[in-house]
């Protein structure tokens, strides 16, 4: 029997959404960072055997990873971070309707009403729409969310803001709660066409083996209907 290539049938209906917003000169960084910018160093239209493009940015750019190092001395660099956070199911909450930093409350009442089940991973969603320029009042991530889901297990919190931290902050006690609690970090998801509920994240840091963040390609992954509102311990799926 010839093998034929197909989708194996735990895969059957599940799609990708791709929550990384483009990058490119006109995305919006940090005041002060190192905006994207490129410049062709080898280019077919020139005859030259390849195209090439070389690069500068911060790595705090579009959707990504923060390591403990951007905010902690003696912290580890996002080369070193363990992989497993940034994969695996994740529970969206919609906090748009939030005055301030993301909280515990939204989170409890949402898993809640999805039947009890809080995953390893949260993926916050403050911005009713993404924004496409800079915004200095971005909702952060409060210490207590952190420390609570930690509390519970949980290794990942993801939002569609620029930083756990609001603008004016000299304290970072979101970004630090993080890391004394060893809860992974990602920032600047793009959100927009993703409902409350149960997926798979795939959000790998590149391994920079010295740089404080990495970009990320963030995608969710649907699950199929049978794992959408997961069994609790001791049951059973029928």
């Amino acid at each position: 029997m010839v093998p034929r290539i197909g989708r194996h049938t735990g895969d059957s209906g599940a799609r990708l959404i791709d929550i990384s917003p483009p990058i490119s000169e006109s995305t919006p960084v940090w005041p002060g960072d190192t905006a994207f910018t490129r410049a062709v160093t080898s280019d077919l239209g020139d005859s030259d055997a390849v195209t090439i493009n070389r690069i500068t940015t911060t790595p705090h750019i579009g959707a990504h990873a923060d390591a403990p190092a951007h905010t902690r001395i003696g912290g580890a660099p996002i080369g070193s971070v363990p992989l497993e956070p940034y994969l695996g199911e994740a529970l969206v909450v919609d906090m748009t309707g939030v005055d301030g930093a993301a909280c515990i409350r939204p989170v409890e009442e949402t898993v809640e009403r999805l039947g009890g089940h809080l995953p390893q991973r949260l993926i916050l969603r403050t911005y009713p729409k993404y924004p496409r320029e800079w915004d200095n009042d971005f909702a952060g991530v409060s210490p207590e969310l952190t420390h609570w889901f930690a509390d519970r297990g949980g290794v990942l919190i993801g939002i569609d803001g620029a930083s756990f931290d609001p603008m004016d902050s000299k304290t970072m006690d979101g970004h630090h709660a993080a890391s004394d609690r060893g809860v992974a970090i990602l920032e600047g998801l793009c959100l927009d066409e993703v409902d409350e509920g149960y997926y798979e994240l795939i959000a790998l840091p590149l391994k920079f083996l010295d740089l404080d963040a990495s970009p990320v390609r963030a995608v969710l992954r649907t699950l199929p209907s049978s794992l959408s509102t997961p069994t609790h311990a001791g049951e059973e799926s029928s």
